[in-house]
Protein backbone atom coordinates (compact mmCIF):
# COMPACT_ATOMS: atom_id res chain seq x y z
CA UNK A 1 0.00 0.00 0.00
CA UNK A 2 1.47 3.35 -1.12
CA UNK A 3 1.09 6.38 1.14
CA UNK A 4 0.65 9.91 -0.24
CA UNK A 5 3.54 12.29 0.39
CA UNK A 6 4.45 15.98 0.03
CA UNK A 7 5.47 15.47 -3.61
CA UNK A 8 2.04 14.07 -4.45
CA UNK A 9 0.37 17.03 -2.75
CA UNK A 10 2.61 19.47 -4.64
CA UNK A 11 1.89 17.84 -8.01
CA UNK A 12 -1.87 17.84 -7.45
CA UNK A 13 -1.87 21.45 -6.25
CA UNK A 14 0.14 22.62 -9.27
CA UNK A 15 -2.20 20.80 -11.65
CA UNK A 16 -5.37 22.12 -10.02
CA UNK A 17 -4.35 25.73 -9.57
CA UNK A 18 -2.11 26.15 -12.60
CA UNK A 19 0.83 27.33 -10.51
CA UNK A 20 3.25 25.80 -8.03
CA UNK A 21 2.39 26.18 -4.37
CA UNK A 22 4.66 28.46 -2.38
CA UNK A 23 4.07 26.38 0.73
CA UNK A 24 2.92 22.85 1.47
CA UNK A 25 2.89 21.65 5.06
CA UNK A 26 1.34 18.47 6.36
CA UNK A 27 -0.91 18.84 9.40
CA UNK A 28 0.45 16.92 12.38
CA UNK A 29 -2.96 15.82 13.66
CA UNK A 30 -5.01 12.90 12.38
CA UNK A 31 -4.27 9.20 12.06
CA UNK A 32 -6.11 8.24 8.88
CA UNK A 33 -5.68 10.71 6.02
CA UNK A 34 -2.79 12.80 4.69
CA UNK A 35 -3.84 16.43 5.03
CA UNK A 36 -1.82 19.38 3.76
CA UNK A 37 -2.00 23.13 4.24
CA UNK A 38 -1.41 24.58 0.77
CA UNK A 39 -0.41 28.22 0.18
CA UNK A 40 -0.50 29.96 -3.19
CA UNK A 41 0.78 33.41 -4.10
CA UNK A 42 -1.91 36.05 -4.58
CA UNK A 43 -0.21 38.66 -6.73
CA UNK A 44 -3.31 40.85 -6.93
CA UNK A 45 -3.51 41.41 -3.19
CA UNK A 46 0.08 40.82 -2.19
CA UNK A 47 -1.08 38.09 0.20
CA UNK A 48 -1.59 34.41 -0.21
CA UNK A 49 -4.43 32.01 -0.84
CA UNK A 50 -4.68 28.94 1.38
CA UNK A 51 -6.50 25.67 0.90
CA UNK A 52 -6.55 22.29 2.56
CA UNK A 53 -5.68 19.31 0.37
CA UNK A 54 -6.74 15.98 1.84
CA UNK A 55 -5.36 12.83 0.25
CA UNK A 56 -6.41 9.31 1.23
CA UNK A 57 -4.92 5.92 0.64
CA UNK A 58 -6.62 4.06 -2.20
CA UNK A 59 -7.89 1.51 0.33
CA UNK A 60 -9.61 4.34 2.24
CA UNK A 61 -11.71 5.58 -0.65
CA UNK A 62 -14.84 4.63 1.29
CA UNK A 63 -13.94 7.22 3.93
CA UNK A 64 -13.32 9.84 1.24
CA UNK A 65 -16.71 9.07 -0.29
CA UNK A 66 -18.27 9.33 3.16
CA UNK A 67 -16.75 12.76 3.71
CA UNK A 68 -18.33 14.02 0.48
CA UNK A 69 -21.69 12.42 1.30
CA UNK A 70 -21.95 13.83 4.82
CA UNK A 71 -20.72 17.25 3.76
CA UNK A 72 -23.64 17.47 1.35
CA UNK A 73 -26.02 16.21 4.01
CA UNK A 74 -24.83 18.22 7.02
CA UNK A 75 -23.79 21.62 5.69
CA UNK A 76 -27.39 22.56 4.73
CA UNK A 77 -28.34 21.88 8.37
CA UNK A 78 -25.89 24.49 9.57
CA UNK A 79 -23.16 22.07 10.60
CA UNK A 80 -20.03 24.20 9.99
CA UNK A 81 -17.99 21.86 7.82
CA UNK A 82 -15.50 23.44 5.39
CA UNK A 83 -16.72 23.90 1.84
CA UNK A 84 -15.50 21.27 -0.62
CA UNK A 85 -13.92 23.17 -3.51
CA UNK A 86 -12.81 20.23 -5.64
CA UNK A 87 -13.44 16.49 -5.38
CA UNK A 88 -11.57 13.76 -7.27
CA UNK A 89 -12.31 10.22 -6.14
CA UNK A 90 -11.79 8.56 -9.53
CA UNK A 91 -8.00 8.03 -9.21
CA UNK A 92 -7.55 8.32 -12.97
CA UNK A 93 -4.73 10.87 -12.96
CA UNK A 94 -3.42 10.30 -9.44
CA UNK A 95 -3.25 7.11 -7.36
CA UNK A 96 -5.07 8.68 -4.41
CA UNK A 97 -8.61 9.99 -3.91
CA UNK A 98 -8.49 13.62 -2.77
CA UNK A 99 -10.57 16.67 -1.96
CA UNK A 100 -9.69 20.35 -1.80
CA UNK A 101 -11.28 22.09 1.17
CA UNK A 102 -11.81 25.61 2.32
CA UNK A 103 -9.11 26.59 4.83
CA UNK A 104 -10.93 27.45 8.05
CA UNK A 105 -9.43 30.24 10.13
CA UNK A 106 -7.97 29.23 13.47
CA UNK A 107 -6.41 26.12 14.97
CA UNK A 108 -7.39 22.85 16.64
CA UNK A 109 -9.12 23.14 20.00
CA UNK A 110 -6.37 20.94 21.44
CA UNK A 111 -3.76 23.51 20.43
CA UNK A 112 -5.57 26.52 21.90
CA UNK A 113 -7.45 24.85 24.75
CA UNK A 114 -5.49 26.53 27.55
CA UNK A 115 -6.03 29.97 26.02
CA UNK A 116 -9.82 29.72 26.37
CA UNK A 117 -11.56 31.09 29.44
CA UNK A 118 -14.04 28.97 31.39
CA UNK A 119 -16.86 31.02 29.86
CA UNK A 120 -15.51 30.50 26.34
CA UNK A 121 -15.25 26.74 26.87
CA UNK A 122 -18.77 26.63 28.23
CA UNK A 123 -20.05 28.60 25.24
CA UNK A 124 -18.17 26.28 22.88
CA UNK A 125 -19.73 23.21 24.50
CA UNK A 126 -23.18 24.78 24.15
CA UNK A 127 -22.64 25.57 20.46
CA UNK A 128 -21.35 22.09 19.68
CA UNK A 129 -24.21 20.58 21.68
CA UNK A 130 -26.65 22.56 19.51
CA UNK A 131 -24.90 21.29 16.36
CA UNK A 132 -25.03 17.74 17.70
CA UNK A 133 -28.79 18.14 18.24
CA UNK A 134 -29.21 18.98 14.54
CA UNK A 135 -27.38 15.77 13.66
CA UNK A 136 -29.30 13.57 16.11
CA UNK A 137 -32.56 14.91 14.62
CA UNK A 138 -31.71 13.17 11.33
CA UNK A 139 -33.44 9.84 10.59
CA UNK A 140 -32.26 6.79 12.48
CA UNK A 141 -30.00 4.34 10.71
CA UNK A 142 -30.82 0.88 9.41
CA UNK A 143 -28.24 -0.45 11.85
CA UNK A 144 -25.61 0.64 14.34
CA UNK A 145 -22.01 1.79 14.29
CA UNK A 146 -20.00 3.94 11.89
CA UNK A 147 -21.62 4.53 8.50
CA UNK A 148 -20.42 6.50 5.48
CA UNK A 149 -23.99 6.98 4.21
CA UNK A 150 -27.57 5.98 4.84
CA UNK A 151 -27.51 3.84 1.71
CA UNK A 152 -24.41 1.81 2.59
CA UNK A 153 -23.89 -1.06 4.97
CA UNK A 154 -24.27 -0.62 8.72
CA UNK A 155 -21.69 -2.76 10.49
CA UNK A 156 -23.72 -3.84 13.54
CA UNK A 157 -27.23 -4.91 14.44
CA UNK A 158 -27.17 -3.56 18.00
CA UNK A 159 -25.39 -0.90 20.04
CA UNK A 160 -24.03 -3.61 22.32
CA UNK A 161 -22.33 -5.13 19.28
CA UNK A 162 -20.63 -1.77 18.57
CA UNK A 163 -19.39 -1.54 22.17
CA UNK A 164 -18.10 -5.12 22.06
CA UNK A 165 -16.35 -4.38 18.77
CA UNK A 166 -14.59 -1.36 20.23
CA UNK A 167 -13.19 -3.44 23.07
CA UNK A 168 -12.21 -6.28 20.72
CA UNK A 169 -10.26 -3.84 18.54
CA UNK A 170 -8.50 -2.43 21.60
CA UNK A 171 -7.60 -5.95 22.72
CA UNK A 172 -6.09 -6.77 19.31
CA UNK A 173 -4.02 -3.61 19.25
CA UNK A 174 -2.85 -4.00 22.85
CA UNK A 175 -1.86 -7.61 22.20
CA UNK A 176 0.06 -6.64 19.05
CA UNK A 177 1.97 -3.74 20.66
CA UNK A 178 2.60 -5.40 24.07
CA UNK A 179 2.86 -2.04 25.84
CA UNK A 180 0.02 -2.42 28.35
CA UNK A 181 -1.66 -5.47 29.88
CA UNK A 182 -4.67 -6.68 27.91
CA UNK A 183 -6.35 -7.64 31.19
CA UNK A 184 -7.24 -3.93 31.42
CA UNK A 185 -9.81 -4.69 28.72
CA UNK A 186 -11.27 -7.58 30.75
CA UNK A 187 -12.04 -5.26 33.66
CA UNK A 188 -14.05 -3.00 31.34
CA UNK A 189 -15.81 -5.93 29.68
CA UNK A 190 -17.17 -7.05 33.04
CA UNK A 191 -19.04 -3.73 33.25
CA UNK A 192 -20.42 -4.11 29.72
CA UNK A 193 -22.15 -7.30 30.78
CA UNK A 194 -23.78 -5.55 33.75
CA UNK A 195 -25.17 -2.79 31.52
CA UNK A 196 -26.39 -5.11 28.77
CA UNK A 197 -30.01 -4.06 29.28
CA UNK A 198 -29.23 -0.38 28.84
CA UNK A 199 -27.15 -1.04 25.73
CA UNK A 200 -29.88 -3.21 24.20
CA UNK A 201 -32.42 -0.37 24.50
CA UNK A 202 -30.33 2.19 22.53
CA UNK A 203 -31.78 3.30 19.19
CA UNK A 204 -29.60 3.88 16.07
CA UNK A 205 -29.46 7.67 16.48
CA UNK A 206 -26.87 9.46 14.29
CA UNK A 207 -24.25 11.63 15.99
CA UNK A 208 -20.86 13.26 15.46
CA UNK A 209 -18.46 10.93 17.24
CA UNK A 210 -15.07 12.68 17.15
CA UNK A 211 -15.53 16.38 17.96
CA UNK A 212 -13.23 16.35 20.98
CA UNK A 213 -10.04 18.39 21.36
CA UNK A 214 -9.35 17.61 17.71
CA UNK A 215 -11.49 18.19 14.61
CA UNK A 216 -12.89 21.33 16.28
CA UNK A 217 -11.30 24.51 14.90
CA UNK A 218 -11.20 27.59 17.12
CA UNK A 219 -10.48 31.17 16.09
CA UNK A 220 -10.07 33.87 18.75
CA UNK A 221 -11.99 31.86 21.31
CA UNK A 222 -14.93 30.96 19.08
CA UNK A 223 -15.91 28.00 16.93
CA UNK A 224 -14.66 28.34 13.36
CA UNK A 225 -15.78 24.94 12.12
CA UNK A 226 -15.57 21.15 12.30
CA UNK A 227 -13.32 18.96 10.14
CA UNK A 228 -12.82 15.29 9.27
CA UNK A 229 -16.40 14.03 9.26
CA UNK A 230 -15.99 10.87 7.17
CA UNK A 231 -18.86 9.05 8.81
CA UNK A 232 -21.48 9.32 11.51
CA UNK A 233 -21.90 6.92 14.39
CA UNK A 234 -25.36 5.48 14.98
CA UNK A 235 -26.15 4.66 18.59
CA UNK A 236 -25.79 6.47 21.91
CA UNK A 237 -24.60 10.12 21.59
CA UNK A 238 -23.22 9.88 25.16
CA UNK A 239 -20.40 7.88 23.59
CA UNK A 240 -18.88 11.16 22.39
CA UNK A 241 -18.86 12.67 25.88
CA UNK A 242 -16.90 9.70 27.19
CA UNK A 243 -14.33 10.34 24.45
CA UNK A 244 -14.12 14.04 25.34
CA UNK A 245 -13.48 13.09 28.97
CA UNK A 246 -10.62 10.78 28.09
CA UNK A 247 -9.06 13.21 25.61
CA UNK A 248 -8.94 15.94 28.25
CA UNK A 249 -7.63 13.79 31.09
CA UNK A 250 -5.06 11.94 28.98
CA UNK A 251 -3.51 15.21 27.83
CA UNK A 252 -3.59 16.75 31.32
CA UNK A 253 -6.26 19.32 30.49
CA UNK A 254 -9.07 20.72 32.59
CA UNK A 255 -11.89 18.11 32.59
CA UNK A 256 -14.41 20.86 33.33
CA UNK A 257 -15.12 21.15 29.61
CA UNK A 258 -16.46 17.57 29.62
CA UNK A 259 -18.60 18.46 32.62
CA UNK A 260 -20.04 21.34 30.59
CA UNK A 261 -21.29 18.74 28.11
CA UNK A 262 -22.73 16.62 30.93
CA UNK A 263 -24.54 19.65 32.35
CA UNK A 264 -26.12 20.31 28.96
CA UNK A 265 -27.22 16.69 28.49
CA UNK A 266 -28.51 16.16 32.05
CA UNK A 267 -28.13 12.36 32.05
CA UNK A 268 -30.13 10.26 34.51
CA UNK A 269 -28.46 7.73 36.81
CA UNK A 270 -28.52 4.94 34.24
CA UNK A 271 -27.03 7.21 31.57
CA UNK A 272 -24.33 8.34 34.00
CA UNK A 273 -23.40 4.71 34.55
CA UNK A 274 -23.22 4.24 30.78
CA UNK A 275 -21.11 7.39 30.46
CA UNK A 276 -18.57 5.98 32.91
CA UNK A 277 -18.51 2.77 30.89
CA UNK A 278 -17.94 4.68 27.65
CA UNK A 279 -15.14 6.63 29.32
CA UNK A 280 -13.48 3.34 30.29
CA UNK A 281 -13.89 1.98 26.75
CA UNK A 282 -12.20 5.04 25.28
CA UNK A 283 -9.52 4.89 27.98
CA UNK A 284 -8.37 1.43 26.88
CA UNK A 285 -8.85 2.60 23.30
CA UNK A 286 -6.29 5.36 23.85
CA UNK A 287 -3.94 2.82 25.44
CA UNK A 288 -4.35 0.54 22.44
CA UNK A 289 -3.17 3.27 20.07
CA UNK A 290 0.26 3.33 21.71
CA UNK A 291 2.80 1.65 19.47
CA UNK A 292 0.59 1.84 16.38
CA UNK A 293 1.92 3.43 13.19
CA UNK A 294 -1.40 4.45 11.56
CA UNK A 295 -0.56 7.02 8.83
CA UNK A 296 2.97 7.70 10.06
CA UNK A 297 6.25 6.09 9.08
CA UNK A 298 6.93 5.13 12.70
CA UNK A 299 4.83 4.95 15.89
CA UNK A 300 4.90 8.09 17.97
CA UNK A 301 7.13 7.96 21.07
CA UNK A 302 5.29 7.03 24.24
CA UNK A 303 4.77 9.88 26.69
CA UNK A 304 5.10 8.39 30.22
CA UNK A 305 2.86 11.11 31.65
CA UNK A 306 0.16 10.40 29.08
CA UNK A 307 0.22 6.69 29.87
CA UNK A 308 0.27 7.29 33.63
CA UNK A 309 -2.83 9.50 33.40
CA UNK A 310 -4.65 6.80 31.43
CA UNK A 311 -3.73 4.15 33.99
CA UNK A 312 -4.92 6.42 36.80
CA UNK A 313 -8.22 7.12 35.05
CA UNK A 314 -8.74 3.43 34.35
CA UNK A 315 -8.12 2.57 37.99
CA UNK A 316 -10.61 5.18 39.23
CA UNK A 317 -13.28 3.98 36.82
CA UNK A 318 -12.85 0.31 37.72
CA UNK A 319 -12.98 1.17 41.42
CA UNK A 320 -16.21 3.05 40.79
CA UNK A 321 -17.67 0.07 38.94
CA UNK A 322 -16.92 -2.20 41.89
CA UNK A 323 -18.63 0.20 44.30
CA UNK A 324 -21.84 0.25 42.27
Amino acid sequence: MIDPCDHDAAAIAAELFGEPAVGIKRFATGSQHFVFDVSLDDIATGGDRRFVLRLSRADDIGLAEGAVYWSKRLRPLGVPLPAMLHVDLEMRRHPFPFVVLERLSGRDLGTDFETLSTAERRALAAELHDIQNRVTALPEGAGFGYASSYEGAFPCQSWGEVVAGQLARSRRRIRAASIVDERLVDLVWNRVERLAGYLAAIRPVPFLHDITTKNVIIDRGRLSGIVDVDDLCFGDPLFLVGLIRVALIAHGRDPGYAQDWVDLLRPDSEQRAALDLYTAIHCVGFMSELGQRFNRTEPQPIDPGFLARLHSLHGRLIAGFRNH
